[in-house]
Formats: C-alpha cells, structure tokens, sequence
C-alpha cells in the first residue's frame, strides 16, 4: 500500500555532536521521521561522524556556519523521496551564519531556518528582523513561481503571544517577546502564513519547546514556544497533526512533529 503520510520533524538540537551523546539516534529510530530538520547544529561536516553524515536511511544536508561551533541547519530527508534542495536565502550576511536550507518536494516546499537571537542588549534584533522578513518574502515568491504551498520550521527565537511563554509578564523587555518581534509574527500571520500548532492546540498555555537549564526550568515546565511549523493557507487541510515531544532530551529544547496527507 502507498504511503499515504509525511512526517516531519524539526529540532533545535544545541549542537548536533552534544546531541549524539544524548541519544539523537535512538530519538531517530524511535520517532522515524520522514523528513528531519535540525537547527544550531554548531559543527562542520567534517567535524561529525560518519553515522550523522552518512545516516543509514537519510540523505543528509548541511549548511554550516562560516564561524566554527555557531550556529548552522541540517535538513535530513529519507532515502526514496524525491526533492531538490537550495541553502540558503541567496544574501550573504544571512548565508554566511548557516541558517537556512530550502527542500522542494513534489507538492510543497520547506523551509528549515535558525533565526537569529536578538541577544541580550537587543543589538541583532534589527538583524533578526531583516532575517525574518527575508524568509516570508522568498517563501510567497517561491510559492507564486512554483505553485506549492511553503512550510517554514524551525528555532524562530520568538514567543508570538502571553500564552507561549511561562512568564510574558517578566519577559516584555527581553528578546524574544519585545513588542517589535512580536509585531513581525502578526505581519507574518496577515501574510497568509498559519501556525499549525495553535490549529490543533488553539488557547492552551503550558506547552513550549525550550526551556533554560538554570533553576530546574524544564521539570517545573516554566519555558518559552520558539520553535514552529508555520505555514501557507493552502496547505492547511492536509495538515493532520502538529505537537511537541517535551520529553525528548538531549537539548535545550524539544523536537516538534507535522503530519502531512500526501497527495
């Protein structure tokens, strides 16, 4: 019988090699994505081993950053499935960071992105905006040039609403929940675009995806929802299910899953 799903998995790994020796590839074999994207994978090919450049089962891809140990995505897709795959967003100072690879399939096209932090004193949010701003309007292009619905996943570094994150009320002057980050998330949204999260888990606080390792932060679950698949209008009915796995270890935040009805 034919596959009639795509999963889809996206994760913020905090260094893919750290990761390995945290049971990456037992989460691998368990979780059995059709498609995995990663994020801050902070390594240059030649730094992993043959099982994360080779993986049995995937074609794997990277685009690491220029600056070693920073930042850098990984887009693994199974063995058998058909795409084409672009890195990057065709602007050096994004490029540069490693932070995006763009994987067409045969009805959609994905977006695997780290967007920028903001950092403390707010000195890359202007960056980070630009970054943002540069994603939405290469995926409308590429969706109205190619005629595929675009889903865009991965670490946004950005809270959208007071229910994302544990404490909105202590965080307002803090990058990831600033007023002007904010804002870009309610541009993006009157854009067209769609998180498919809040579709299946509409008003619901408590469910987040990282969380910080001081204080016992993830076992008291007082975190931040970073991490997304967001997405174009049209591809919304075939979308069957989006959650998070908060009790997947092995980083600072948690994998999130899409379920796609394949065409």
């Amino acid at each position: 019988m034919a596959k009639k799903s795509l999963k889809i998995s996206s994760w913020n790994v905090a260094g893919i090699r750290a990761c390995e020796k945290k049971g990456f590839h037992d989460w691998v074999k368990s979780a059995k994505p059709d498609v995995i994207c990663l994020q801050e994978t902070k390594a240059l090919p030649e730094q992993l081993s043959d099982e994360l450049v080779h993986p049995k089962g995937y074609e794997a891809l990277y685009a690491p950053a220029e600056r070693k140990g920073y930042s850098g995505v990984a887009t693994w897709v199974k063995s058998g499935i058909e795409f084409k795959h672009t890195v990057g967003l065709g602007v050096d100072e994004f490029d540069c960071e490693g932070r995006t690879i763009i994987t067409e399939f045969s009805d959609f096209i994905l977006f695997n992105c780290y967007f920028p932090n903001g950092k403390r004193d707010h000195s890359r949010v202007p960056y980070k905006l630009e970054f943002c701003r540069k994603v939405a309007s290469l995926a409308l292009e590429l969706k109205k040039k190619k005629k595929k619905e675009v889903i865009i996943t991965g670490d946004y570094n950005t809270a959208h609403h007071e229910i994302d994150l544990a404490n909105p009320k202590t965080n307002k002057k803090s990058t990831g929940f600033l007023p002007i980050e904010r804002e870009w998330m309610d541009e993006f949204q009157e854009q067209g675009f769609i998180d498919f999260f809040r579709e299946f888990t509409p008003e619901e606080n408590g469910h987040y995806t990282w969380w910080t390792y001081r204080g016992d932060c993830r076992e008291r679950n007082i975190g931040w929802r970073i991490d997304y698949f967001w997405g174009t209008e049209g591809i919304r009915a075939r979308v069957k299910n989006c959650d998070h796995s908060p009790e997947v270890l092995g980083s600072d935040h948690c994998p999130l899953n899409l379920t796609l009805s394949l065409n």
